[in-house]
């Protein structure tokens, strides 16, 4: 009775969105499952906000297509090595607008100033201010300064603004000083902690800048306005025609439907001409492309992203007591048990929901993407400690390896008062396609090659909305498939999951701090950071401290999060490419398709873009 309630439910909706008023001339349609918890994004670290606000907010810079560097707020820039500044000139025909389009005020340097001020302010628990004042000069002492001390901690010095790094010369003239040489700076200015907001806007809104409940909570300055903002209803996206650079922002309006369902029935829809963009999980790639009608609807997915997927084991569980979350800190914490589930683990296997016709393709095994960053020709993922382990190849599967770590950690567990079999908590986004079969895929061949008295894996969808905070970031799983995207292009940034405990809280392991208490890999990590006039010994470093989270089994490389095929209206190569930050979420410069791109289309697209793009770097 349930599973027929479920069915006419779905039925109702898809037909009620059939019935759907048509799309305005020049609007791309979608539908979304997930809304969000803010609109503030000088504070919120969540993808989903990230793309909100790289459509309605402008940088410093941008990339184009090519991924070459381009001005965008800032005309021009220079970098004065001995004083450690960047000076950024703007442009003086930037403004700002409200919800309704009417300019509030123009953008200018002190802009930049009043959001560096806010995200520095720690009472505003800015989610990306540890990436701000890991770079710029005082930033750090200015943040702690505002901060609570813990209970018996003494309270840090209050400093003053002026020792802070981030100047207004004059109205349009912004000037950042670093704190030591930072190669990589120009690609963090596209990410949000270095975006603007109107000091007035700001004191005017207080408290509520940025809350998710008004599209009339934030100002404007990028290629679009969040014109309608219903949550749980609808968002619609219109060209902000007040922008510097409104001549290239080619789609007029974005429409976007909210529907928990979305993923079930957005190919129907999609099919249908109801709705320009759909989720295509493997099952109807294949139906699709085996039918005349259909198969010229969709095309491969395009990794235009550096977007990392991995499985994260937590070492500070707050789950209920039902998953024994203590027993499961024992196990957790016996480097063969993990080992044995690191070892045991079929990738390609589970890969295979994602991309049934070649998972290998999607697939690395590292934390940072190979082709991320290079030195004279030689990858990163190819450097150092992690030479060895990308030349194992994508199948790390090892059925004997993984059998004698099993047999190691049974002893040890049971010497150390674990009871067995383990409980492993495995979450799931309902909303994410492919995932709950993904995890049905892990649970039957681990438990099937290890034994069901060994483990005992538990799927449980978590909630469609709010998945991140409700789960991973309350620490409700044992083990969870998680992702990171790069914000600056520097090996650096792919360690933050595991830093100050982001994902898995790898400073909570036993048995692998100094004797001053603190997380070997942390220490591996800032003696990295300190290398800043040596790329090749830099990069080197990193590779050191990312291996060491791969060899004792702290997470399971996986690959890309995305594969097979993908069906939508827009050019995925007119899209802003960079492997960092969020340039390749902005809908600026994309048109859309009268008909959608087929397979044979895209690869077409594909050899042109990547000879435009070798010809741009041969000039």
């Amino acid at each position: 009775m349930k599973k027929m309630m479920a069915l006419v439910l779905c039925l109702a909706i898809a037909m009620s969105m059939a019935i759907m008023p048509a799309a305005a001339d020049n609007a791309y349609r979608t539908l979304y499952s997930g809304e969000f918890t803010s609109l503030n994004y000088l504070t919120t670290a969540t993808t989903n906000e990230f793309a909100m606000a790289a459509n309605v907010i402008d940088t410093l810079v941008e990339y184009d297509k090519y991924g070459q560097v381009q001005p965008s707020l800032a005309e021009s820039w220079e970098y004065d090595e001995a004083n450690l500044t960047y000076t950024f000139k703007l442009r003086q025909d930037a403004t700002w607008v409200k919800a309704d389009g009417t300019e509030y005020a123009k953008v200018t340097a002190h802009d930049f100033v009043a959001a560096a001020k806010y995200i520095l302010d720690a009472a505003n628990a800015s989610s990306t201010a540890n990436i701000f004042y890991s770079v710029i000069e005082g930033a750090e002492a200015y943040y702690l300064g505002t901060s609570t001390p813990e209970e018996g901690q003494e309270p840090y010095p209050v400093m003053d603004w002026e020792t802070v790094g981030v100047k207004a010369l004059d109205d349009y003239t912004l000037q950042y000083t670093l704190m030591e040489p930072v190669p990589y700076f120009l690609s963090m200015v596209t990410y949000v902690c270095f975006m603007p907001v109107n000091a007035d806007f700001l004191a005017e809104k207080g408290a509520d800048f940025g809350v998710a409940t008004s599209n009339e909570n934030l100002l404007y300055n990028g290629a679009y306005v969040l014109s309608t903002f219903e949550p749980q209803q609808k968002r619609v996206y219109t060209k902000n025609t007040a922008n510097w650079d409104a001549d290239n922002v080619l789609i007029e309006t974005i429409e976007q439907t909210y529907n928990k369902e979305s993923a079930t029935i957005s190919p129907e829809l999609y099919k249908r001409g109801d709705i320009d963009d759909a989720s295509i999980d493997s099952t109807i790639a294949a139906e699709w492309l085996s039918d005349e009608a259909t198969a010229d609807l969709i095309h491969p997915i395009r990794q235009s992203g550096f977007y990392t997927y991995f499985y994260a084991f937590n070492f500070d569980p707050q789950f209920d007591a039902a998953y024994e979350p203590e027993n499961w800190k024992i196990a957790v914490n016996n480097e063969n048990f993990r080992k044995s589930i690191y070892a045991g683990l079929d990738r390609v296997k589970a890969m295979l929901i994602t991309d049934p016709d070649n998972p290998e393709a999607i697939m690395f095994n590292t934390v940072t993407p190979p082709e991320f960053v290079s030195i004279d020709g030689v990858d990163y993922t190819e450097m150092g400690a992690l030479a060895p382990i990308t030349e194992l190849g994508v199948d790390t599967f090892n059925e004997e390896q993984a059998l004698a770590f099993k047999a190691a950690a049974v002893e040890e567990l049971k010497a150390a008062g674990a009871t067995l079999p383990v409980k492993i908590l495995m979450s799931y986004n309902p909303n994410t396609t492919g995932w709950a079969e993904e995890c049905v895929v892990v649970e039957q061949q681990l438990e099937g090659l290890l034994g069901a008295d060994y483990i005992d894996i538990i799927i449980e969808a978590g909630p469609s909305s709010g998945f991140l905070k409700e789960v991973r970031r309350s620490g409700k799983y044992a083990l969870l498939k998680c992702n990171w995207g790069p914000d600056y292009a520097d090996p650096n940034t792919y360690t933050d999951p595991f830093y100050d405990g982001t994902y898995n809280w790898p400073e909570k392991a036993t048995g692998y701090n100094d004797e001053n208490g603190r997380s070997q890999y942390y220490n591996l990590v800032d003696a990295a950071r300190s290398i800043t006039n040596d790329l090749t010994a830099r990069y080197e470093a990193y590779a050191e401290a990312e291996a060491f989270l791969i060899e004792k089994a702290f997470i399971i490389p996986f690959g890309y999060g995305n594969g097979g095929y993908t069906a939508s209206r827009l050019n995925p190569f007119e899209s802003q490419f960079a492997p960092f930050g969020i340039s390749n979420e902005r809908y600026k410069g994309q048109t859309l398709l009268e008909k959608p791109m087929n397979t044979d289309e895209y690869f077409e697209a594909y050899d042109k873009w990547e000879e435009e793009r070798a010809a741009l770097a041969g000039e």
